[in-house]
C-alpha cells in the first residue's frame, strides 16, 4: 500500500472545502467516504477477529487507486491500520504517527459538530495516539489523550455505534492504570468503577475486579483484596498468581513464616511494582526472624531503590493529578471571562502550592526512611556478631520464654465441649462438610469430583477457626510434631471434621493413595490410635483444653 501523506495544509484545505460545499450537518454515504460500508465492516471485525480485520483493511487499502480514494477515506484507513496493529499486538515505534490524523479530525469536527460517527473516529484517534505515547513511556501525554477521548465521547448526545460503550470503558481503564502506576489510588479506584459501569462481558468485569483488588492490595487491605479476587475468580478463573501477596500477608499475620515465604516470594517475582515492594519488606522481616542476614540485606536494598524511584516519578505524578482534577471538575465558570480566569488562576495557584507542599513532605519522609534503612544495613553485620556472642544467653531466654508460654497456655485452657461445639458450628466447617454431603465418594471414583477441591482461602479460614477455638493449635501442633508440615496440618484439620481418606483426597485434589499415606504419616507421628479423627480429638483434649 502507498498511503497518501496528509500535510497540515491539506487538512485545512479539506476542511475549507467541506465547510464551503456542505451544510453543517452529519456525514452520509453520499457526501463523505467512498468506502463507508467497507470501513464500518472492518471496525466490527476488529472486536471478533483482529487477524482477519488486519488482512481485510490491508487488502482494501491496496485495491484503492489514487483517483478513487478521498482524504477522509485514507485518513480512516490509516487509523484502522494502527488500531488493527494494536489489536494484534504488533504496534511499534515504527507505526504511523497519529498526530496529523488527530489534527485532521479536530479541524473537521468544527465543521460537522453534530456528526456522531465523525466524533467517534476523533475519539478513537485520540485514544490510539494515547496508546502510542504509553508505548513511548510518556505517561503524561498518554493521560492527556485518553482524557480527551473521553471528553469527546461524553459530548455526544447518543452513542449510535454498538462498540462505543466498551470504547469508553477501555479509555477509563487506561486512566485507571496510569493513576495506579503513580500511586494515586483513590482516583484509580474511582476510574476503575467508571470503567466497570460500562463493561458488559463477564471477562471484562472480572478483569476490573482483579485490578481493583490489586489497588486495595497495594493499600495493605488484604481481606478486601482477597474478597474481590474471589469474586473475580467466580466469574472467570485465571489462576492464583495475583493473590499471592495477600495470601502470604495473611500467613504472616499468624506468624506462619514457612507458609508465608513461598507466596511472598512469588509475589516478589511476578507482582507489579507495589506488590514487589510490599513483598520485599515482608520477606526482609521473615529473613530477619530466621537469621538469614544476606537475604534480608538484599530485600531491603530492593525496597530502598524502589522508594527512590517513587521520588523520581514525583513530578509526573503532580502533572497527572492536576490533569485528572481538571477532567473531573464540573465545567461551570466561563474561562473566557475575567472572573473565570481570575478564579481559575487562584485555584491553580492554590493547587500547585498544595502539590508542592505534599511533594516536599513525601521527599522528606522518604529521605528519613531511606536513611534509616541504610543505617540499618550498615550495622547488620555488627548485630550478627553480637548475636553470635550472646547466643547462649539468648537460648536460655528462649527456653524461659517457652516455659512461660507453656504456663500461660495451661492457664488459658477452656472447656473442651464448648470449644468443640464452637468449632463444629463455624461457617467454614459447615461449608466444607456440606460440600461432600450426599456424595458417595469411594476409593475408585475420587477423580470424578474435581470441583470439590478446596481453595487456598478455605484452608486459611479452617486453620484460623481451629486456632480461635483451640488457642495456638497450629503452632503447637507443628512444634510438638516437627516431622509434620503445613500440608499435614491442613490434612489433620480435615480429618478432625470426621472425613475419611477418600473425601480428604477429593478436598485436597490428590489421589486416594496419597491421602492414605499422609493419614498414616500423621497417625505415626501423633501416636494416639489408628483413627485420624479420634487421634486429633485425643490430642486436643490432652494439649489444649480440659475435658
Amino acid at each position: 500500500m502507498r498511503a497518501l501523506r496528509i500535510s497540515p495544509a491539506l487538512f485545512l484545505l479539506c476542511a475549507a472545502l467541506f465547510c464551503a460545499c456542505t451544510k453543517k450537518s452529519a456525514f452520509t454515504e453520499k457526501n463523505a467516504p467512498l468506502h463507508f460500508n467497507e470501513l464500518r465492516a472492518v471496525e466490527a471485525m476488529m472486536e471478533t477477529d483482529p487477524v482477519k480485520a488486519m488482512d481485510t483493511i490491508s487488502g482494501l487499502a491496496a485495491t484503492l487507486s489514487e483517483s478513487s480514494v478521498t482524504p477522509l477515506d485514507d485518513i480512516e484507513m490509516q487509523l484502522r491500520i494502527v488500531q488493527a496493529q494494536y489489536k494484534n499486538r504488533c504496534l511499534t515505534e515504527q507505526s504511523l504517527d497519529l498526530s496529523p490524523i488527530v489534527a485532521f479530525y479536530d479541524s473537521l469536527a468544527e465543521v460537522y459538530p453534530e456528526d456522531a460517527d465523525l466524533q467517534y473516529l476523533r475519539a478513537n484517534a485520540y485514544y490510539y495516539k494515547g496508546v502510542q505515547w504509553t508505548f513511548a513511556n510518556e505517561d503524561v501525554d498518554a493521560f492527556k489523550h485518553y482524557v480527551k477521548a473521553l471528553e469527546v465521547m461524553h459530548q455526544c448526545v447518543g452513542w449510535e455505534n454498538p462498540y462505543a460503550k466498551r470504547f469508553v470503558a477501555l479509555a477509563y481503564t487506561r486512566l485507571s492504570e496510569i493513576l495506579y502506576r503513580y500511586g494515586i489510588r483513590d482516583a484509580a479506584i474511582e476510574t476503575c468503577h467508571k470503567a466497570a459501569s460500562y463493561y458488559e462481558s463477564e471477562a471484562d468485569l472480572a478483569a476490573m475486579l482483579r485490578f481493583e483488588a490489586a489497588i486495595y492490595q497495594s493499600q495493605k487491605q488484604y481481606d478486601k483484596a482477597l474478597a474481590l479476587y474471589q469474586e473475580a475468580d467466580e466469574k472467570v478463573s485465571v489462576g492464583d498468581d495475583p493473590i499471592q501477596l495477600s495470601i502470604g500477608a495473611k500467613f504472616l499475620e499468624i506468624h506462619q513464616y514457612d507458609s508465608a515465604f513461598p507466596h511472598l516470594e512469588r509475589a516478589f517475582l511476578k507482582g507489579d511494582r507495589f506488590a514487589r515492594m510490599d513483598a520485599a519488606a515482608k520477606l526482609a522481616e521473615i529473613c530477619r526472624e530466621k537469621g538469614l542476614f544476606d537475604e534480608e540485606v538484599s530485600y531491603n536494598r530492593f525496597y530502598v531503590e524502589s522508594s527512590m524511584m517513587e521520588n523520581r516519578m514525583a513530578s509526573r505524578k503532580m502533572e497527572i493529578e492536576y490533569l485528572y482534577d481538571v477532567f473531573r471538575r464540573p465545567k461551570t465558570a466561563d474561562p473566557s471571562s475575567p472572573e473565570g480566569k481570575g478564579f481559575s488562576s487562584l485555584m491553580l495557584s492554590l493547587f500547585l502550592m498544595l502539590v508542592i507542599a505534599f511533594l516536599a513532605y513525601i521527599i522528606v519522609r522518604n529521605r528519613k526512611r531511606i536513611s534509616h534503612i541504610e543505617n540499618k544495613i550498615t550495622t547488620i553485620e555488627q548485630k550478627h556478631e553480637q548475636e553470635n556472642a550472646d547466643k547462649d544467653h539468648e537460648i536460655e531466654q528462649i527456653s524461659q520464654a517457652l516455659n512461660d508460654t507453656r504456663e500461660q497456655l495451661n492457664a488459658q485452657r477452656v472447656d473442651f465441649d464448648e470449644a468443640w461445639q464452637s468449632f463444629m458450628a463455624a461457617n467454614v466447617v459447615n461449608k466444607i462438610k456440606h460440600s461432600v454431603e450426599g456424595k458417595d465418594i469411594m476409593i475408585k471414583n475420587v477423580g470424578v469430583f474435581p470441583k470439590l477441591k478446596l481453595k487456598e482461602m478455605d484452608y486459611i479460614a479452617l486453620v484460623q477457626e481451629a486456632n480461635r477455638c483451640f488457642p495456638d493449635f497450629s503452632s503447637r501442633f507443628l512444634k510438638d510434631f516437627p516431622e509434620l508440615n503445613v500440608a499435614d496440618l491442613r490434612h489433620s484439620c480435615l480429618g478432625l471434621l470426621g472425613m475419611n481418606d477418600a473425601e480428604i483426597a477429593v478436598m485436597e485434589g490428590i489421589s486416594y493413595s496419597g491421602a492414605n499415606r499422609r493419614t498414616n504419616k500423621i497417625l505415626t507421628a501423633v501416636g494416639l490410635g489408628d483413627n485420624l479423627e479420634q487421634a486429633m480429638i485425643t490430642y486436643l483434649k490432652k494439649s489444649n483444653v480440659n475435658s
